[in-house]
């Protein structure tokens, strides 16, 4: 398992900050250049550029062969478009591994200097930071601290994403299972019935309501984060090593067209992606088996008697048009995601 917190590393002087900038762009430049000529040759695939003798730059060969793979990674995220665009490196993003840095701890008032080495012009750069409660929270829990690094320069200053590393607990499958259906109007709804999230529709609603970039949106934005960080913390897996969700990764795309654009404008800030992160974070820290089926038909179909009619389920209701089973819409999903996860039917309430 892997994880990522966030450093400041803006209680660095003036002078550090200036040299971590100026790497920072020219580390840039550098993996454009390779963009460049990795896009002319059609190279789509590898995982490292074998010649960069060719780059000139201030940059160690070592760093100029790091900016390479990074770039290569970013021109390989094309190759299975039909319609490929020639990607821009746009951001002031290194991803540096341990020939370029050193991360040490508790040494003075600045409980974290991350050491910044073989970078060209005989550069060494210091950079101090300090220690906050999510990093502990690793360190405290037996994860390990890996020696690779993110360093990101934006309009907000100058950051580290550091990496946490521990070894996944066995995933056994001798208890219960659950499905749940992740929604708009509740968050999660699952198999037994318990909603989550209730509130996430007016908090999407406000969203939309903000103009884009605001500090009311990106307040917004937050409580929306906060909500689904909240909700899948708290549910409860006692007892349950297998769950079973929906694959809903081309909802949004599918919807476009088909739907109200004020609706769709709404469905823009529905993050099904957080909420899956979340859970399957969760799964593999807890040891959960976490399966994916296909969404196909799982809100038009009797979870009782199975029978398939798109016109029984009217907004927040489910009536059967076949044995006249009612339900609440999500939970009759949940139960048919969990019926297709399993392939075996499940008691009718």
């Amino acid at each position: 398992m892997i994880r990522k917190t966030t450093l400041n590393l803006n209680n660095a002087n003036i002078g550090k900050q200036q040299d971590l900038l100026d790497i920072s762009k020219e580390y840039n430049r550098v993996a454009n250049l390779v963009i460049d000529v990795l896009w002319e040759r059609e190279q789509f695939s590898g995982s490292f550029v074998r010649d960069t003798s060719w780059i000139d730059t201030w940059l160690s060969a070592r760093m100029k062969q790091c900016a390479a793979k990074q770039a290569l990674a970013i021109v390989k995220s094309q190759r299975k478009r039909k319609k490929k665009t020639k990607p821009v490196f746009a951001r002031l993003v290194m991803e540096l591994d341990s020939r370029f840095v050193t991360i040490e701890q508790d040494i003075n008032s600045f409980d974290c200097w991350i050491a910044l080495s073989s970078i060209g012009k005989k550069l060494k750069l210091q950079l101090p930071s300090k220690k906050h409660q999510h990093f502990n929270a690793f360190l405290n829990d037996g994860w390990t601290l890996k020696k690779a690094i993110r360093i990101r320069v934006n309009d907000k200053g100058f950051w580290a994403d550091v990496y946490f590393e521990k070894s996944s607990p066995n995933t056994q499958t001798t208890g219960a299972a659950k499905g749940f259906d992740i929604g708009y109007k509740k968050l999660l709804v699952d198999s037994d019935g318990n909603q989550f999230g209730t509130q996430f529709e007016a908090i999407a609603e406000k969203i939309a309501r903000k103009h884009q970039g605001s500090k009311g949106f990106l307040r917004a934005l937050e409580e929306r984060n906060q909500l689904v960080n909240k909700v899948v913390k708290d549910l409860s897996f006692e007892n349950v090593d297998t769950i079973v969700v929906e694959n809903l990764k081309s909802v949004k795309h599918q919807s476009k067209g088909k739907i109200h654009k004020s609706f769709n404008n709404k469905l823009q800030r529905w993050v099904y992606p957080l909420v899956l992160e979340r859970l399957a974070n969760r799964c593999e820290r807890e040891g959960i088996l976490m399966t994916f089926i296909n969404p196909a038909y799982t809100s038009q179909t009797c979870s009782a008697c199975g029978v398939m009619d798109k016109l029984s389920r009217k907004g927040e209701r489910f009536k059967c048009r076949s044995c006249g089973f009612e339900i609440d819409s999500d939970f009759n999903g949940a139960r048919n995601i969990l019926q297709k996860g399993l392939q075996q039917p499940i008691v009718a309430v």
